[in-house]
């Protein structure tokens, strides 16, 4: 009896040998059932594991309001995962609810490492930060608010909206600070730029980087 929560690849096309470690295939393959943040992508990760198996057993929804009940599986003696849509489960997506109710009723939980996205863009951005934020998902208004942490702030973004969210920050930030534009994470079109925003606004009319899956990484001074 226990919850297992599954990190995801950040992209379909990305190599699983690379981003799972080899425990995890073994893990998957014995669970009973799976809770999904969407059902597409859920088959989608399980096609990476032994699919003719696995697409037979059960896969629930996590739902805004969860039912205490969805986990009587579990408490008969089932282990299931936790299958998010991309990276680290319970990381800006629903994932954390089930593990909240799973601790109530003294299920066990474990985690498996794999490819998390704002740390990787982290380490690739030669940031230095001893203290930062995670903010989450872009406001939709950006203003000069940004500027007032004395952090590293990292943000994610819709890709339909990357360059658009560029040109926001490109509005309101200082020619002094940094920013950092981590694309494409574990893909072979992977990009991290990190320049002044001087730059940013300098070179901004020669790239396009529209539909690009981006973690933001901001620095202010």
């Amino acid at each position: 009896m226990a919850l297992h929560l599954l990190p995801n690849l950040l992209d379909p096309k990305a190599e699983p040998s690379l981003n799972f470690v080899s425990g995890l295939f073994e893990v998957v393959n014995s669970l009973s059932g799976f809770f999904v943040e969407d059902p597409k992508e859920a088959r989608q990760f399980l096609s990476h594991f032994d699919f003719k198996t696995l697409k037979e057993k059960p896969m629930v929804r996590i739902e805004e309001n969860l039912d205490r009940e969805i986990l009587l599986p579990l408490e008969k003696g089932e282990s299931w995962g936790v299958i998010t849509d991309r990276g680290l489960p319970c990381l800006a997506d629903p994932g954390a609810k089930i593990v909240a109710l799973a601790r109530q009723k003294n299920i066990k939980v474990y985690a498996y490492p794999g490819p998390c996205s704002f740390i990787l863009a982290l380490m690739l951005s030669g940031i230095e930060c001893q203290s930062f934020q995670f903010q989450g998902y872009m406001p939709r208004v950006i203003d000069k608010t940004l500027r007032k942490k004395e952090v590293v702030q990292v943000f994610i973004e819709t890709p339909y909206r990357t360059q658009k969210t560029l040109e926001a920050l490109l509005a309101v930030l200082h020619d002094e600070d940094l920013l950092c534009l981590a694309l494409d994470l574990t893909m072979p079109s992977q990009e991290v730029i990190t320049q002044k925003v001087s730059l940013w606004k300098k070179n901004s009319k020669e790239s396009s980087f529209h539909k690009r899956p981006c973690i933001f990484i901001l620095k202010t001074f």
